[in-house]
């Protein structure tokens, strides 16, 4: 069994990396089914018979990581659960604001309604159940990839591997970039056609895995250094020549070793110069020097320095050599870069001050951010903050990264601790991968997100579990033995909880990961720009996705539109029918269906001011309703209400609707009623907001004398367009040009 799961951790990493970085569900779903596999295999061989009690043991090891993913996973816990009020309260005021906004404002007789019943501290709890479901993953692979890396010649094999496919990335990228062909596998790449990117597609992506390798190759290279021979004490005597034959074939082994994996790292430093990511080569760059720092304090270990300065040197040549003016020309812009994701940031950090405590959910970030996103990002959607600490300070709010830290720092003790006290090269200088590694990352995630590629935590999480096995590994005569310590648990009592757990913890991850990709297979939400799937599919469809994954909020927002769509199919075929009744009654029964669609997807997912925009027109359409007036209009405006709260300057088009919203709003009732006055204010001030934020602000510049004559920028065609459309349908309901003026002029 040990030995099927190296071969099934080995193929995971390989696929995942090979396959655009795991970054789809089809790639991400077998990396976790393979990863929950080996790791099955890998803890059911760890319970052992005592054959003295003739009782069953299982044996857990005890690593460093522990406490971290221990931790992470019941935080991550406590975001799903429901939690009474209070104590949300507490923790999360804003989640309770948020819980309020997604019950179904048709039953509510006027305003939001407070709950006092028991609510998740997470507004959105199917994107922590996902990242749950991938750190799970994570931290079992790490837990199981210590235990079987058991051996020098398995640690040996992984780090050939990830060298080898690292340099299988880098030719294939310059094959691909310098070919003209531009096509990574079936697929033709859009952007970064100058940037050598591999088999992924974004630059930065593939430059992490280009870091990491260089690093692994830099600790590797070292640890194959030769040391010192001493005779045997008391001998008095030379070694045999067939002693010393087998001491220089040895050496000339080592020595091939070594220069192989010397010019290996020169490949993967030459990819990742070519990659042309800043932010890759400077904390790549940053890592090598606290490798070499690390070194130069170990007493006997300076003179590897010199292979990590030569590897360097190598690289810069190399790249000279080939050409490096595309790589420099980027760092010309990078101040101007660096200040658009510091801006980024500083939104993230304003969404971060509304969970301070707890955090908004780790995932749902890109859920929460429309609200706080900047104008000049409008009708982008961000996923990412290009900043992993900030995303995860917002999401796991001070709690989430205390652990996170406090956890990273205990694990950096330990193997320093057990650092300091090993004397052989190997162990030595592969021993301080984990750390150098999570330096690497932790500089390369200010500027860029390479832990929300799977295929990127994955190798990370590899190299870490071989630096820490390495750490563990101990040869006395060629014997070689692992000193890890386990727990050594009865199966009758603690042992069979902790196995239990451990087993549920694989079985419901990979019961979640199946249910995620069939209802991904039926309707996709996750961006997928390697397969070409229909955006919209059928009705019938959408409810099987729903049947499979029925947490999504996106597939019942899809099933209301997609049944909306096909209500008004039907209205046109109807027409003609001399059996009205019928076809009354059908659409009725259809619009309840339209609205129960629309009230899932908000009760899921309240962050989206979409959903809330089109369930209020749902509500307002409800016209030949008894209580129309009494209990539909008011529920539109509470919809409608929401959409603007949530509506950010992400879309200026939904802004543009919501203001149609309220001039018909306004038209309901008597001009002497206040609700008029009030609907037709917010109908000016949506309107307004969206034709700044679709002009940009069209501020005013500098005329190209450099003069203070200033000159306005000229307005886009969709400005023009969208004003048109505002006035018209501003002059339909009120046909005066002093009040179309009020809701167009800024």
């Amino acid at each position: 069994m040990e030995r099927a799961a190296f071969v099934i951790y080995m193929i995971v990493v390989v696929l995942s990396v090979c396959l655009f970085g795991a970054m789809h569900t089809y790639v991400y779903t077998i990396m976790s089914l393979g990863i929950l596999t080996a790791t099955s295999l890998v803890f059911l061989r760890s319970i052992r018979k005592d054959y003295k009690t003739g009782h069953y043991r299982f044996l857990f090891l005890s690593t460093g990581m522990t406490p971290l993913l221990f931790s992470v996973w019941a935080f991550l816990l406590i975001q799903i659960i429901p939690l009474p009020d209070f104590i949300v309260r507490f923790l999360s005021p804003e989640s309770v604001v948020l819980a309020s906004k997604s019950l179904p404002a048709s039953t509510l007789t006027g305003g939001d309604m407070s709950t006092d019943s028991w609510i998740t501290m997470a507004p959105y709890v199917y994107p922590v159940s996902m990242s749950l479901v991938r750190f799970g993953v994570y931290g079992l692979f790490f837990l199981g990839l210590v235990q079987v890396l058991n051996s020098k010649k398995r640690i040996d094999f992984a780090i050939f591997l990830l060298v080898a496919v690292g340099c299988f990335e880098v030719l294939y990228g310059m094959s691909q970039t310098y070919s003209g062909s531009y096509k990574i596998w079936w697929y033709t790449k859009m952007n970064y056609r100058s940037d050598v990117t591999g088999t992924y597609i974004n630059r930065n992506h593939f430059a992490g895995f280009m870091a990491m390798g260089v690093l692994l190759a830099a600790a590797f290279a070292t640890a194959l250094s030769p040391r010192k021979k001493k005779r045997e004490a008391g001998s008095g005597k030379k070694r045999s020549l067939r002693s010393r034959i087998s001491l220089a074939l040895s050496w000339e082994e080592q020595s091939s070793k070594r220069i192989l994996i010397l010019f290996s790292g020169i490949v993967l430093g030459i990819g990742l110069i070519f990659s042309a990511s800043r932010g890759g080569m400077i904390a790549a760059a940053g890592a090598m020097f606290l490798m070499g720092l690390l070194c130069v304090f170990r007493q006997g270990y300076r003179r590897n320095g010199f292979i990590m300065l030569f590897l360097f040197m190598s690289i810069f040549a190399y790249a000279v050599i080939i050409g490096v003016e595309h790589p420099l020309e980027r760092f010309r812009g990078f101040h101007s870069d660096l200040g658009q994701r510091e801006k980024m940031t500083v939104k993230t950090l304003e969404l971060f001050e509304d969970y301070k405590i707890a955090g908004v959910g780790v995932g749902n970030f890109q859920y929460a951010y429309p609200r706080f996103q900047a104008e000049e990002y409008k009708g982008q959607y961000v996923r990412f903050a290009h900043n992993d600490w900030a995303q995860y300070l917002a999401e796991g709010g001070i709690v989430g990264m205390g652990l996170l830290v406090a956890g990273i720092a205990y694990f950096i003790f330990r193997v320093m601790r057990l650092w300091a006290r090993r004397t052989e090269p190997y162990a030595v200088c592969l021993g301080v991968m984990p750390v150098v590694v999570l330096a690497y990352i932790a500089v390369h995630s200010y500027s860029d997100f390479n832990l929300h590629v799977p295929a990127n935590f994955l190798v990370l999480v590899a190299i870490m579990a071989i630096g820490y096995a390495a750490l563990h590994l101990e040869r006395h005569h060629r014997r070689e033995k692992m000193n890890y310590r386990y727990y050594n648990l009865p199966m009758k009592y603690r042992g069979g909880v902790v196995l239990v757990l451990i087993l549920g913890l694989i079985g419901w991850s990979g019961w979640w990961s199946i249910r995620h990709f069939m209802g991904e297979v039926y309707c996709h939400t996750v961006p997928n720009s390697t397969l070409n799937r229909d955006e919209n599919p059928p009705v019938e469809e959408l409810v099987k996705a729903i049947w499979w994954d029925p947490s999504n909020a996106k597939y019942y927002y899809k099933l209301g539109i997609g049944l909306r769509n096909a209500d008004f199919g039907l209205r046109n075929v109807e027409k003609t029918s001399t059996d009205y009744a019928d076809y009354a009654e059908k659409k009725k029964q259809d619009q309840k269906e339209i609205i129960g669609a629309f009230e899932r997807a908000v009760e899921l997912n309240p962050f989206d001011a979409q959903y809330h925009l089109q369930l209020g027109w749902e509500y307002a359409h409800q016209w030949k309703e008894k209580d129309y007036h009494t209990r539909w209009l008011p529920a539109a405006d509470i919809s409608m209400d929401r959409a603007g709260y949530f509506a950010g300057v992400k879309n200026p088009h939904l802004l543009q609707e919501l203001g149609n919203y309220w001039i018909m709003r306004s038209k309901s009732v008597l001009p002497n009623n206040p609700l008029h006055h009030e609907a037709w204010a917010k109908a000016c001030w949506h309107y307004k907001k969206a034709i700044k934020i679709e002009g940009g602000g069209r501020r005013a510049e500098v005329s190209e004398q450099g003069k203070e004559q200033k000159k306005q920028r000229p307005e886009s065609k969709e400005l023009k367009r969208m004003k048109k459309e505002i006035r018209e349908y501003v002059w339909n309901s009120y046909p005066d040009e002093e009040m179309v003026n009020q809701c167009v002029n800024q």
